[in-house]
């Protein structure tokens, strides 16, 4: 489903949006710039979670290569569960 937005803009903005949408088009520049937003706030929330991991006190294992590898499949695991895939 699609969804058709109005904005307006000031000249400067207009301008430099229409630049880009000449050279892309504008649906993907406006994709390409919401996806990166949406990355940047993905990062901004798991950098907040680190913080509030580090503040919460020591480790309770020792920050090992294999401890970071269980962690990537744990990662890896809930990725596949939360897309459906089998685990």
């Amino acid at each position: 489903m699609s969804h058709t937005i109005s904005i307006t803009l000031p000249d400067s903005l207009s301008d430099f949006v229409q630049r880009q949408s000449a050279e892309r088009g504008i649906d993907a520049y406006f994709e390409t710039i919401l996806r990166q937003q949406q990355r940047e706030e993905a990062r901004d929330r798991l950098e907040a979670e680190l913080i509030k991991g580090i503040e919460s006190g020591p480790a309770v294992e020792p920050i090992t290569p294999e401890f970071w590898e269980k962690i990537r499949e744990e990662g890896r695991r809930r990725l596949a569960q939360k897309r459906g895939e089998h685990v």
